[in-house]
């Protein structure tokens, strides 16, 4: 069996108060407590349903533009047979918001 441990997202450095704000405040995700080896690297962890979130600082950060991960909600208007929404984070990373009927 293979499952989804984790996504990782690349943010600028110093970035994390932004991340915080939008993945934490915003969108109501818990941050987990990193391993004490790579804290000091920055980037913060999330707690997704199953899963985790992870956001990395990359020096020469670059938003990524096509790729993206796609998040499941239960609560966006229908379109189609799936809801979706098409989304930025704080640094330009594009995100997929899905929920299926």
């Amino acid at each position: 069996m293979i499952a989804l441990d984790h996504i990782q997202i690349a943010i600028p450095k110093d970035g994390e108060p932004k991340a915080r704000a939008f993945w934490c405040e915003g969108l109501g995700l818990a941050e987990i407590e990193k391993p004490e080896a790579l804290k000091a690297h920055g980037g913060l962890w999330l707690s997704l349903a199953g899963s985790e979130l992870h956001l990395g600082v990359e020096e020469g950060f670059t938003p990524a533009r096509k790729a993206h991960p796609g998040f499941a909600v239960d609560d966006i208007d229908t379109i189609e047979s799936r809801r979706r929404f098409f989304a930025e984070d704080p640094f330009g990373n594009r995100l997929e918001f899905l929920q299926k009927d």
